[in-house]
């Protein structure tokens, strides 16, 4: 089963609370819970101790992050309608990969590609093309929440395609455009399976 990421909690959640209500919940599980099933609110990892009552679910607090290289959040209080990522700890982002790039903070862009995944930490990403680079990225996982800091290294005019819209609106926003300029930034953040800008406009990249 893949993650699921359209569930909220229902009612606010207490920094001792172990019993909490989502939206829905589909148990992932093939039978009960005897498989790892994890939520996570706001960063805080949970683990389900208990569906029977879904969607109400007793939740271990505090889990261990089942996403590698993320740090463990502690427990804390979480808001009513507060966006919920569950699944099987194997449904989670891994950043093993078979290049390693999946895990790696630093990483170069060369040569055109239609189709590059991003690293799942946050990261460092320098463009290295001698001409311009004209290049597509995917989306991120569900339950990614790291940061890119794109960062050009040539003093070329290069064309970062994003399909779903810098903004979510497609073709209205999917071509960010460095100036042709050595040393101009693009910064954006995983969430809920998107890329969201952080900053363009300081160092002259141009979204469209």
């Amino acid at each position: 089963m893949a993650l699921v990421s359209s569930a909220t909690l229902s009612g606010n959640v207490a920094l001792n609370d172990t019993k909490i209500k989502l939206s829905a919940f589909t148990n992932p599980a093939t039978s009960g819970v005897s498989a790892p099933t994890y939520l996570v609110v706001d960063g805080e990892a949970m683990l389900v101790a208990d569906a029977s009552l879904s969607p109400t679910l007793s939740v271990v607090r505090g889990y261990n992050s089942p996403i590698p290289g993320v740090a463990t959040m502690p427990a804390c209080a979480h808001k009513t309608l507060a966006p919920v990522v569950y699944g099987l700890s194997s449904d989670f982002t891994q950043t093993a990969s078979t290049d390693g790039r999946a895990g790696s903070p630093v990483i170069s862009l060369s040569v055109n590609d239609t189709a590059v995944v991003l690293p799942v930490v946050d990261a460092t990403v320098y463009i290295t093309k001698a001409g311009v680079l004209a290049s597509t990225i995917l989306d991120p996982n569900k339950d990614q929440t790291n940061t890119i800091k794109m960062v050009s290294l040539t003093a070329n005019a290069h064309l970062i395609t994003y399909t779903a819209g810098w903004y979510q609106n497609t073709t209205t926003s999917d071509i960010a455009t460095f100036p042709a300029t050595s040393g101009a930034v693009l910064t954006f953040v995983a969430k809920n399976g998107v890329w969201n800008l952080v900053a363009t406009a300081d160092d002259g990249v141009t979204v469209a």
